[in-house]
């Protein structure tokens, strides 16, 4: 099990620069991942809801986000469970892989909607 959730940017940051700066935080999800002999057990989703869980009571956390390779229909049905939804495609995201696009994903938690 590996999960890696204390990315925090501020909001309008580079990686934001669409919006405007505003106060508090978007909290970036790098990794999350569950070894293949341990999927399909909820191990994922108490790991993701948990993060969510934590990210909703920091009232500096507008929203949580997180890239997905654009093959990888596993990994966004499972986020889109977790109601994240697909807010773009990024060309050339991943350096290493194939194909190397993501989408992003954003989940704006229930406070800020």
């Amino acid at each position: 099990i590996n999960a890696e959730y204390m990315g925090l940017e501020r909001r309008g940051d580079a990686a934001d620069s669409a919006k405007p700066p505003t106060d508090g935080f978007n909290l970036y999800i790098m990794t999350l991942s569950v070894l293949a002999p341990y999927r399909r057990l909820g191990i994922g989703t108490i790991l993701g809801q948990k993060i969510l869980e934590l990210a909703e009571k920091d009232p500096m956390v507008h929203e949580v986000m997180l890239h997905v390779q654009t093959s990888n229909d596993e990994a966004l049905a499972f986020y889109k469970k977790l109601g994240f939804t697909v807010e773009g495609e990024v060309k050339a995201y991943y350096k290493r892989i194939e194909p190397p696009d993501a989408f992003k994903l954003v989940k704006v938690l229930e406070r800020n909607q």
